[in-house]
């Protein structure tokens, strides 16, 4: 069973410091966010929070937001939509793609795209929609698409 534990303010500072160094935005709002054992990050209504979750069996929670990885949170497509959605203009390293990198995309593959020098997180769109969160590394945008949102017939 997975165990979910509510992070306290001094994990949030880190978690919301390493998203603003990443994508320039951090969603402020009266949320909560609770953490996995196995580092998956979710974002809840802080009225949650005053649940008593030890006696409860509970798979997932509120929107998954992200993995926390060391010096980075990489996170999910609904996560990037939200940073999206509410950061407006705020939020940094949205790449353009288009539609036949996108069908490359969803077949699973790597996108082959000089990006410059740095190896960082980066956010997908194509059009309006947010695709999702990727790794910019050594002139790839690794694919982290998972198998079950990947097809042929995309756009």
């Amino acid at each position: 069973m997975k165990q979910l534990n509510f992070l306290n303010t001094r994990d949030v500072k880190k978690i919301r410091e390493q998203v603003v160094h990443d994508f320039g935005f951090f969603p402020e709002g009266d949320y909560a966010f609770l953490q996995t054992d196995r580092d998956r990050l979710f974002i809840v209504n802080k009225d949650v929070a005053k649940l008593e979750l030890k006696n409860l069996r509970i798979d997932r929670m509120g929107l998954y937001f992200g993995e926390v990885k060391p010096n980075q949170i990489r996170l999910s497509k609904e996560g990037a939509q939200l940073l999206v959605r509410l950061g407006d203009k705020k939020v940094t390293n949205i790449i353009e793609i288009d539609e036949e990198e996108v069908k490359f995309y969803f077949q699973g593959n790597d996108l082959i795209k000089d990006l410059g020098e740095d190896n960082r997180l980066i956010i997908l769109k194509h059009n309006k929609e947010i695709i999702g969160c990727a790794s910019y590394k050594e002139g790839k945008v690794l694919n982290f698409l998972p198998k079950i949102h990947r097809g042929t017939v995309i756009v």
